[in-house]
C-alpha cells in the first residue's frame, strides 16, 4: 500500500541531506483524507513523510520506529483517538503534534495540549503552508513548542464549556505568540478582516483567529455580535454609541475606536442595536 511505501522507503535511508529534512508521520482513519495530506505535504521539499497510519495505535507504533520530528493527528480515529495519541507521547523527547480534524468541537482541547497547530478540514493549501512553516522553524532551531502541560490539559479536560460542534461558541481560541489563549467574548471589542487574517481585537492587542468572518457570524451567540461591512465584525456590548455621520452610520466603540458600517448594512445594524 501506498502509506507503507512511504515507511519503507524513508526509514533510514540516511543519504547526505536527508537528516535535515524534517521527519513526518500521518494518522488519519479516512483513506481520501491520509492522500489528500499526503499530496499536499509532498509539495514541500523541506518535509520527508516516513510513515503514514490508519489509527491510533499504528501511528504510535510508528513514532517509536520512525523517530518522526511530527506527527499530522487526525482526532477522531477508531482505536485511539488523536488526542488519547498526543497524551502517550508527552515528554521531552515528544514530537512536535499538528492535529488535523473534521471537527472544531475539539479545537479548544487540541490547543490545551499543547499542539503546535490545529487545522480544520478541508485542509487549505495556504494554511498548511503556514503550519508547515512554524513547524520547519521549529524543529530546525531545536525550539520546545511548549509540550506535556499536564496542568493546561487537565484544566481543559473539566472545563464544562466544550465548543460543539455547530453549537455557539462560548470563548474565542486565538494565537498569541506560540501558544493559544482563550479569549472570553466580553474582551473582544471588534474582528477584522485584514490582510487575508482573521483578528480579534482585545483592548490593544490583536490576535490571529482561525475562523473566518463568516464562519463566526454564524457561531457567535445570536445577538452578541453584528456584521457593520464585509470585513468586520463589532461586538454590541462594546458600543458607546451610534449615529449618522455625512450620511454614514458610525459606531463609536468604549475603547475610542470609530467604525464605520457599509451602506448596504447600514439598516441591518440599526435594526439589531435597537
Amino acid at each position: 500500500m501506498k502509506e507503507r511505501r512511504f515507511a519503507a522507503a524513508s526509514g533510514g535511508s540516511g543519504r547526505a541531506g536527508e537528516e535535515r529534512r524534517v521527519r513526518v508521520v500521518i494518522a488519519d482513519d479516512e483513506p481520501r483524507a491520509r492522500q489528500f495530506l499526503e499530496r499536499l505535504l509532498v509539495e514541500h521539499e523541506e518535509l520527508e513523510i516516513v510513515g503514514v497510519a490508519r489509527g491510533g495505535a499504528e501511528a504510535l507504533a510508528l513514532v517509536s520506529e520512525q523517530h518522526p520530528d511530527v506527527v499530522f493527528l487526525d482526532i477522531h480515529m477508531p482505536d485511539l483517538s488523536g488526542l488519547e495519541v498526543a497524551r502517550h507521547l508527552r515528554g521531552e523527547a515528544s514530537p512536535v503534534i499538528v492535529f488535523v480534524t473534521a471537527y472544531d468541537q475539539h479545537a479548544v482541547e487540541a490547543f490545551e495540549l499543547a499542539a503546535l497547530d490545529y487545522l480544520l478540514k478541508p485542509i487549505r493549501r495556504e494554511r498548511l503552508a503556514e503550519t508547515v512553516r512554524r513547524v520547519v522553524d521549529d524543529v530546525r532551531q531545536q525550539k520546545d513548542p511548549a509540550r506535556g502541560q499536564d496542568a493546561a490539559i487537565q484544566k481543559l479536560l473539566d472545563d464544562p464549556n466544550m465548543i460543539e460542534r455547530g453549537e455557539t461558541l462560548r470563548r474565542l481560541p486565538v494565537r498569541h505568540r506560540r501558544e493559544v489563549k482563550l479569549l472570553d467574548l466580553a474582551e473582544v471589542t471588534r474582528i477584522v478582516s485584514r490582510d487575508r487574517l482573521v483578528l480579534a481585537c482585545a483592548g490593544a492587542h490583536e490576535y490571529m483567529v482561525d475562523y473566518t468572518l463568516q464562519e463566526l457570524e454564524s457561531r457567535l451567540p445570536p445577538g452578541r455580535f453584528v456584521r457593520v461591512h464585509r470585513a468586520a465584525l463589532v461586538n454590541v456590548d462594546a458600543i458607546e454609541s451610534y449615529g449618522g455621520e455625512d450620511g454614514v452610520l458610525v459606531l463609536h466603540l468604549k475603547d475610542g475606536t470609530r467604525v464605520e458600517a457599509s451602506e448596504r448594512r447600514a439598516a441591518e445594524v440599526r435594526r439589531k442595536l435597537k
